[in-house]
């Protein structure tokens, strides 16, 4: 087998370069372009354990460990021991991700790339298989896109699950369990009595209210405009909001209490409104209710 030392070398800069780069973005490293091509430089000079047996003792996994270490304190420096095991975490962790899609485009493209001793490398003639070649100038970019996409689904979901909380409203003798997400950009309160605003979805909570709090939820402007002996049209709202630059207006009702419960403590909210809304909250069902901020959030901050 010839191997082409230059070409392994470009291919493995390339991953390299996006691994480090993917864990700066993830972290939120300020780390310099020059601080990172540095340590990639460092990172793709391992293709030299494929080419010199004598250095294949860099291959033993403490070794391999160290040298991951090294490339880390070259890309982000020293802080602090947790600092660079964070980031070595996060090296790792992107390296997993990544190493999914070299494979996956490795056989979708059929390249004649492979994996040798932790290098990625390429067999065939001359400069390389033109296969081969496609696979660093739009592989690599495509592999760039869709694992930086992903982590940051991955994010982005992590800050949803710690921000779901279990919400207990209870008027009269009806309680009623919804799953809510504590939005930290709801600013919604009524103007009048300066209670934070809830939101509940009514698509699957409607059938606890009853015809006539559903058809106040429904059309705000009917709100009394029709008489009705329930005793929960006494508790209803009108609350203002600005949707797009146009004043709307959310029908809105006051519980008895409504309970917060977050890894098993119930914590009361202070005075708050629950508005209704005819239109799904989470398009993949994650929660059936958004909760202000102050609902929760004051009481945190408090303990």
């Amino acid at each position: 087998m010839t191997v082409y030392l230059d070409v392994i070398w470009f291919l493995n800069f390339c991953i390299d370069y996006v691994l480090i780069s993917l864990t700066a973005h993830v972290l939120k490293r300020n780390a310099s372009k020059k601080r990172i091509l540095l340590a990639t430089l460092a990172a793709s000079s391992y293709v030299i354990l494929i080419v010199y047996p004598q250095f294949m003792i860099f291959s033993q996994p403490v070794l391999k460990f160290l040298f991951s270490i090294v490339i880390m304190l070259i890309a982000f420096g020293f802080k602090r021991f947790r600092y660079t095991l964070k980031n070595l975490a996060m090296f790792y962790f992107v390296s997993f991700v990544t190493g999914g899609g070299i494979f996956a485009l490795h056989y979708f493209m059929q390249t004649d790339a492979e994996i040798m001793n932790g290098v990625l490398t390429t067999r065939g003639s001359g400069m390389g298989d033109p296969v081969s070649w496609l696979f660093v100038v739009t592989g690599v970019p495509v592999l760039w896109y869709f694992s930086k996409k992903r982590i940051d689904d991955i994010t982005v979901q992590k800050m949803d699950a710690e921000s779901i909380v279990t919400v207990m409203i209870k008027i009269d003798e009806i309680e009623i369990q919804a799953i809510g997400l504590i939005d930290t950009g709801n600013k919604l309160y009524d103007p009048i009595s300066k209670m934070p605003v809830m939101v509940l979805d009514m698509n699957i909570h409607g059938f606890n209210f009853p015809e006539a709090i559903q058809t106040a939820s429904r059309d705000v402007l009917s709100i009394g405009s029709e008489d009705s002996d329930h005793p929960w049209v006494s508790r209803l709202r009108i609350v203002p909001y600005r949707s797009v630059g146009n004043q709307q207006f959310l029908a809105c009702i006051k519980p008895d209490s409504i309970e917060i419960v977050k890894e098993g403590n119930h914590e009361k909210t202070p005075p708050s409104l629950v508005g209704f809304s005819w239109t799904a909250l989470s398009s993949e069902g994650q929660f059936d209710a958004i909760v202000h901020p102050k609902m929760y959030l004051q009481h945190v901050q408090a303990s």
